[in-house]
């Protein structure tokens, strides 16, 4: 069976527009939760400042940046970096958990009570945080070398959460298959993944210049944009591991 880029693009739309509420409902209490994180976690306004005036166009200018602060004010940044980092893989978590469960149960001839639903997410979110905390931790090592090492890691490792909804591998065994299969289709997956990173960069240049309204808002529409997008790539990578699966 022949595995085409057009066939899964196809299926991933007509998927997409058919749950849009409940994806959309998913990426609006995703962002919601991430508003509040934020709230809370967000440093002294002295160390805030700093942060948003600051241009990081390279490495030299965030080195220099800590350079500069004194040891409370670095102990601050530091902290903020690490909740931040808990932050961005709690919110990848649920959404990449809720999507990936909306999908399963959508797969279902009979409807799912939504008490099975939350008792299979609950089950389910805790090894799917320990697998995002593994795989952040491979892909941004490869970016610290250089900027192909870490796009490469990602296409590699992006079935790993799909493989891993299956129930028929462990964490690592859907690690290594991960990179087995997208290593073989890299043609088909790679594309997708690229098409995500380049549509996230431009969704954050577009709302970062957005200056006539409020920051709080401006980072709500771009949490829910970008969710968004990240669930299309979601439902196309499912899609593509389901036909996989068959052959």
């Amino acid at each position: 069976m022949s595995i085409t880029i057009n066939a899964l693009r196809h299926d991933t739309y007509y998927f997409f527009l058919k749950q849009i509420k409940n994806i959309l409902f998913i990426s609006l209490a995703i962002a919601c939760i991430n508003i509040t994180i934020d709230t809370f976690i967000q440093p002294d306004v002295h160390i805030m400042s700093i942060i948003e005036e600051k241009n990081f166009i390279n490495s030299n200018s965030l080195l220099d940046l800590i350079n500069n602060m004194n040891q409370a004010e670095k102990y601050e940044l530091f902290k903020y970096s690490i909740l931040k980092i808990i932050m961005l893989l709690i919110s990848k978590t649920l959404l990449l958990g809720g999507i990936i469960t909306l999908i399963l149960s959508s797969l279902e001839k009979r409807n799912k009570p939504i008490t099975f639903l939350v008792y299979f997410l609950y089950k389910f979110i805790p090894s799917i945080f320990i697998l995002n905390c593994l795989t952040a931790i491979i892909i941004q090592l490869g970016f610290m070398f250089l900027i192909i090492p870490g796009i490469l890691l990602s296409i590699l490792l992006s079935l790993s959460p799909i493989i891993f909804s299956f129930k028929k591998h462990g964490l690592i065994d859907s690690m290594c298959s991960s990179v087995y299969i997208s290593w073989k289709y890299i043609n088909i997956i790679g594309p997708s993944i690229l098409f995500w990173m380049i549509g996230r960069f431009f969704l954050t240049i577009i709302f970062s210049n957005f200056c006539f309204f409020n920051k709080n808002i401006i980072f709500f529409i771009l949490n829910i944009s970008t969710n968004m997008l990240f669930s299309f790539l979601i439902v196309y990578l499912f899609r593509f591991y389901m036909l996989i699966s068959r052959t």
